[in-house]
């Protein structure tokens, strides 16, 4: 009797084992991508050299503002050698903490959200931000960011905002 009550239960379990859902490739290839892009945020200003494993050979970001550094394309080389080395401590001297409030991903890329905190050149930066990762062969392809056009304006760069005469 024991053994017919112990076969049982091992049947049992093994069954139940085999119905656990399995992750589709699509679901695992997600995952990997965002995975990727918290790696990137993670490893940008301690170990640059592991965000940069990261980038495919064709990979370009851009921020999508329409002042100054708006819309211009940078490469894998050049965003570390002088957008992250020259251009973001010149405008955020004392750097920048990013917390991540949400996230969607999918097989093709990543959005991540972000709340800024940070003390501009010019005063108090607390922007909000959304990155979009693309990714390709398994790196990350593309990398836009959108954020405040006036709170960079004007916390970052030497904008004044005057009021339009009615």
């Amino acid at each position: 009797m024991r053994n017919i009550l112990f076969s049982i239960m091992l049947i049992s379990f093994i069954i139940s084992c085999q119905n656990q859902p399995q992750k589709s490739e699509k679901e695992l290839k997600s995952e990997a991508n965002l995975k990727m892009a918290q790696s990137f945020f993670d490893n940008l200003f301690t170990n640059p050299e592991v965000s940069k494993s990261l980038l495919h050979n064709d990979f370009t970001f851009s921020w999508m503002g329409i002042i100054e550094q708006g819309g211009v394309l940078w490469n894998r080389d050049n965003l570390f050698d002088e957008y992250f080395k020259n251009i973001i401590p010149e405008i955020l001297p004392n750097g920048i903490i990013l917390n991540t409030v949400d996230t969607i991903y999918d097989e093709n890329g990543v959005a991540i959200i972000q709340e800024g905190d940070a003390e501009g050149k010019n005063g108090e930066y607390d922007n909000k931000y959304v990155w979009i990762f693309k990714m390709k062969d398994g790196l990350i392809y593309s990398l836009r960011e959108y954020n405040s056009d006036i709170l960079v304006a004007t916390q970052l760069y030497d904008y004044k905002l005057t009021p339009i005469d009615n």
